[in-house]
């Protein structure tokens, strides 16, 4: 989770700055790329998950031969493919991005040279994510926290000195793009030099091929779905929304999706356990339902109880202090009411990506896509309703109304596995909880105003005293250990 929670971190702090520096147009040009970016989710095939999965029982197996052919199986497929799949990128940017965009006409030939560079990062980025799920088959998470942190950092700072220094959209695509690039080298050095496994065309084989066509179709139409509706918000705000509120409301959906992106880090572990433990009413898989749920619950349910209380005067000392006190104080009252309904529709998101990875785990692909398709049609009605209703903060209410089909997926999954989750008498004694101690402790809303510095001193003990108490087990633990080695004589 620590890279994801430094990716989440470096990302916040540095929104306002791009702002400041390139301005809403600039700013929106990089955004647009990113759109377009997200709506290419498929590009690998599916055969990193499916690769992956094959390879998970192969290790638990011990055969050697087989995780050989299944990964070389796989190199000499997705190249080619990633390969096609960046052309296809960057014609769709060139052909059609300008058209669907709001961009200005000197600006044109600006986005089209940002959507040609991030062409290349596609396919280094996706072929870099194929290499990680190697190191995660292996269960080799430390690494690859590692890694994703030093590359995050090394992506994002010198990006805000170049927003800075030149104000170029485009100067930024072409560094994410070289990261991008270093990144994948050192996942193969290391897969080569660790896991004995270069690409292995020799390995490859057709009755490899066959044997995970299934899977990897199911896998692939997933991507595709999932890929098509996980930027639809952004991409129709794109199309009707000027760029000052296109801008404001990715703002917020960016640092939603962030802290939603914590939750991915469960992902790779739920998948490959449960791939290990076999069919989907084995008992260690519930457990790992139900151990997962409950910790990402606790926090993403603290987060957006947080977040939704104390936003007005976080945003108002985030801002002022990064953008200066005139521009800070408009954007925070902009992205302020998009913030509240972003964030906690991200949060159901972040819980249902364990149902997510046990569904995929279990070769219910089908189920899942069914889901996507559902949350994804209900997203465009919402976004689009909300739109012409509330314009911008409605299309940010309509997104949070569609996510009802992450929650139905849980109770599918919950049901399949016979665990606990949602249906968990525990679960709503927490809410219950987390709600009484949020009235609590907002109470001096009662006597200042709504963005006061004062009131950064309940927030801070709000969230001081509720993040103490979920870590209280490990501190103790920590405490205990380091009294043992202080005074070993006093244990023996």
């Amino acid at each position: 989770m620590l890279p994801q929670l430094v990716a989440a971190v470096a990302g916040v702090i540095s929104l306002p700055l791009y702002l400041r520096y390139l301005g809403y147009e600039m700013n929106a040009i990089w955004l647009y790329v990113a759109v377009l970016n997200g709506m290419f989710g498929f590009a690998d095939l599916g055969l990193g998950v499916a690769v992956g999965r094959y390879i998970g029982v192969a290790l638990g197996n011990k055969d050697r031969e087989a995780l050989q052919a299944y990964w070389g199986t796989g190199n000499a497929i997705i190249i080619p493919f990633l390969a096609l799949m960046a052309v296809a990128f960057m014609v769709a940017g060139i052909w059609l991005g300008s058209q669907w965009f709001n961009v200005s006409r000197e600006n044109v030939f600006l986005l089209r040279e940002c959507f040609v560079a991030a062409g290349f990062g596609l396919f280094f980025s996706y072929y870099s994510q194929y290499w990680n799920i190697l190191a995660q088959a292996h269960l080799d998470f430390k690494f690859i926290g590692i890694l994703r942190m030093v590359c995050t950092l090394a992506q994002i700072i010198p990006t805000i000195i170049l927003a800075a220094v030149t104000r170029n959209p485009f100067l930024l695509v072409v560094w994410s793009v070289l990261i991008a690039l270093l990144q994948l080298l050192i996942f193969i050095w290391y897969g080569r030099k660790l896991y004995e496994l270069g690409f292995h065309f020799e390995s490859a084989r057709w009755a490899r091929a066959k044997e995970m066509s299934a899977f990897i179709g199911k896998n692939f139409l997933g991507l595709l779905v999932a890929s098509t509706f996980g930027q639809i918000d952004r991409l129709i705000l794109g199309r009707f929304a000027a760029h000052a509120p296109f801008v404001n409301y990715t703002w917020a959906a960016n640092i939603g999706s962030r802290l939603q992106g914590l939750s991915v880090s469960v992902m790779g572990p739920v998948f490959f356990n449960s791939a290990r433990a076999g069919g989907d009413h084995n008992a260690s898989i519930t457990k790992v339902y139900n151990d997962t749920f409950q910790f990402v619950f606790d926090w993403y349910l603290f987060a957006a109880i947080w977040i939704g209380i104390w936003h007005p005067v976080l945003l108002r000392l985030w801002l002022t202090h990064s953008m200066g006190a005139k521009m800070g104080q408009a954007t925070a009252a902009l992205v302020g009411p998009l913030l509240v309904p972003l964030v906690i529709a991200c949060s159901f998101m972040a819980v249902s990506n364990i149902s997510s990875a046990q569904l995929s785990s279990i070769n219910r692909l089908g189920t899942a896509i069914c889901f996507t398709v559902a949350g994804g049609l209900l997203t465009m009605a919402g976004v689009l309703i909300g739109w012409y209703l509330a314009g911008i903060v409605g299309a940010a209410y309509g997104f949070l109304c569609a996510r009802i089909t992450n929650v139905a997926q849980d109770l599918f999954a919950i049901r399949l596995l016979k665990a606990g989750g949602w249906l968990d008498i525990s679960t709503w004694e927490k809410m219950a909880t987390q709600a009484l101690v949020a009235v609590a402790f907002s109470s001096p809303y009662l006597f200042f105003h709504v963005n006061s510095y004062w009131l950064l001193i309940p927030a801070v003990l709000h969230g001081g005293l509720v993040v103490f108490w979920y870590l209280r087990q490990p501190i103790l633990k920590l405490l205990a250990q380091a009294n043992f080695f202080r005074h070993p004589e006093k244990n023996l």
